[in-house]
């Protein structure tokens, strides 16, 4: 879905459910006042319903109020969360939402007939309902992502964790060896073989020093990352990008953490997402180039991603579109899933941009 029609299926479903409580309220305290005053004023039943139908309404709009505020954190995650990821569910408990309408259409001009204790039950069932469906099916999806996500930044970080180690072993290697190193070009040196020399220090000293310096590298750009989420993150995904044979630069000038105002968890999606693209995008280049930044400016966060291309510009309204070729269907599938995370913040904006065989995606929160 895009952007506009997740945003009206969420008025929609707003809606419904404020509706489809307002009307049960009415139908158990209208009915329920109704039979309470012509059982104890058969005489007066009349002239009170008809001089009290406003005050009963009042009762009635306070009581869907009080419950709705109740409920209010449910059915919010509930149309953020479930309306996102599962629409067709949603949609279709929205139709049984729609059907308390009809009920109470039945109930003033009957196409069939129901009874009033009967009718007085479905307002009870339908709130009921209301109030556990949204509540289970938001728990369910919630904890259903929690878990891929869970799983996902605990290989990020045991990747991370496993290459300080490898550092670690390659360190102490050197710290080993660099004796025997320093013995052969004495040697050398001391015989006045230049040829030894340059000899040894290109198959031993360069190669160690080269590789030394690419690993620490990495870590050193990821230092002012302070959310160990997203620092794991970005160290798998830098490092599938070397392994792609990808030039990549990470700049992270100054200490970034992530604002609370945003779930760590969305803000890993969507990195991840962006850095995907990037990648695949990148890979097919012929110039292979992927520049990563995150920094404060102001009151904002910028994370900025920005990759080589095969084409010199690319149409940035596939991007935000239907999905017709530009990648493979992952890539499709990753784009919606950024529509799908950004809708739910509307103080997250996102720019692209498409120039000189590059693409530049811009996140900032504001």
């Amino acid at each position: 879905m895009t952007k506009r029609q997740i945003t009206f299926s969420y008025i929609i479903t707003n809606i419904l459910l404020v509706v489809c409580i307002l009307t049960s309220v009415s139908a158990i305290v209208g009915l329920s006042s109704r039979i309470l005053i012509q059982f104890t004023f058969p005489s007066l039943a009349i002239p009170i319903m008809d001089y009290g139908a406003a005050f009963i309404q009042l009762i009635e709009l306070a009581i869907s109020l009080l419950i709705i505020k109740k409920i209010k954190s449910i059915l919010n995650d509930y149309t953020k969360g479930v309306l996102t990821q599962v629409p067709f569910l949603v949609w279709t408990f929205n139709i049984f939402l729609f059907s308390r309408l009809f009920l109470n259409i039945n109930f003033v001009s009957p196409l069939f007939k129901v009874g009033i204790p009967l009718y007085i039950l479905s307002g009870f069932l339908y709130i009921i309902i209301i109030i556990l469906f949204t509540k289970v099916t938001t728990r369910y999806y919630y904890y259903k992502n929690l878990t891929v996500i869970q799983d996902t930044e605990l290989t990020n970080l045991q990747a991370y964790t496993s290459h300080i180690e490898t550092m670690y072993d390659d360190l102490r290697r050197f710290r080993h060896d660099y004796k025997n190193v320093l013995l052969s070009l004495e040697g050398a040196v001391s015989s006045g073989n230049i040829k030894e020399v340059q000899d040894i220090f290109q198959r031993v000293v360069k190669p160690t020093n080269a590789n030394l310096d690419d690993q620490t590298a990495v870590l050193s750009h990821l230092e002012n990352i302070e959310d160990i989420e997203i620092k794991s993150l970005v160290y798998n995904k830098v490092m599938t990008a070397i392994n792609d044979h990808i030039d990549i630069s990470v700049e992270v000038v100054e200490p970034f953490k992530l604002l609370p105002k945003v779930k760590i968890s969305d803000a890993v999606r969507i990195i991840a997402i962006l850095f995907d693209n990037a990648i695949n995008a990148a890979k097919e280049a012929p110039i292979k180039e992927i520049n990563v930044s995150l920094f404060t400016k102001g009151a904002a966060q910028y994370i900025v991603i920005r990759n080589s291309t095969a084409k010199e510009k690319v149409d940035l309204h596939m991007l935000a579109g239907n999905f017709k070729g530009i990648s493979s269907g992952k890539h499709f599938l990753g784009l919606r899933n950024l529509r799908i995370i950004l809708a739910s913040y509307p103080f997250i904006q996102h720019n692209s941009q498409s120039v000189n065989h590059s693409v530049t995606q811009e996140i900032i929160i504001h």
